[in-house]
């Protein structure tokens, strides 16, 4: 009889223990997956106050990011300033679907050259920011090569001045609507 006894408290803490694991189980296997995609991300961060997509002609268009004052800061006075251009990349990256290959180069390089010279407070189309209140990357702009001195992306003002063609003339900045007047087609809607 005792024999019995014992076995049957020694066997009850196992078997509540398989009964708890397997609960635990039973409500991991319904929560939420932790793989779930996240929502589209263009709001604000450390270094993103928010970035906006204009649709131009010809499928081109232009990301309009505008910087944090902390971006600005970590540009002129970080050990490491690459690290506000990687942050804002990822950023646009969450945004902006579809940046690969050369597409990605060119954006790259305009944003890393924004952040980088942000910093320094030289007037400039009513800022006081020599790239401006917000850094404009634009997709029809050149892929440069991959090892670009500094000094070729301060001379084209960020790709600013180039076209399509890296090794075409330095001109004023080209849009790829240019001489376009109804980017909407709001023309062809009137009845």
């Amino acid at each position: 009889m005792k024999r019995a006894t014992l076995f049957r408290r020694t066997g009850r803490k196992p078997a509540a223990s398989l009964i708890a694991a397997a609960a635990a189980i039973g409500l991991i296997g319904f929560a939420p997956s932790a793989k779930a995609a996240p929502a589209p991300y263009c709001g604000s961060s450390k270094y993103v106050e928010k970035i906006e997509v204009a649709s131009w002609g010809d499928d081109q268009f232009q990301i309009v990011l505008t910087p944090t004052p902390q971006a600005r800061w970590d540009a002129a006075f970080s050990p490491a300033p690459r690290n506000a251009v990687v942050e804002q990349w990822h950023a646009i990256q969450a945004c902006v679907p579809g940046l690969y290959g050369g597409l990605a180069d060119t954006v790259w390089d305009q944003l890393e050259c924004h952040q980088l010279n942000s910093w320094i407070a030289v007037p400039r189309e009513g800022s006081k920011w020599i790239t401006g209140d917000t850094y404009e990357l634009e997709s029809w702009r050149p892929v440069l090569p991959r090892a670009v001195p500094g000094q070729d992306l301060i001379i084209t003002r960020c790709l600013n001045d180039l076209g399509v063609d890296p090794a075409g003339p330095l001109t004023s900045p080209i849009r790829p609507d240019l001489g376009q007047f109804d980017l909407q087609q709001a023309m062809r809607n009137i009845a």
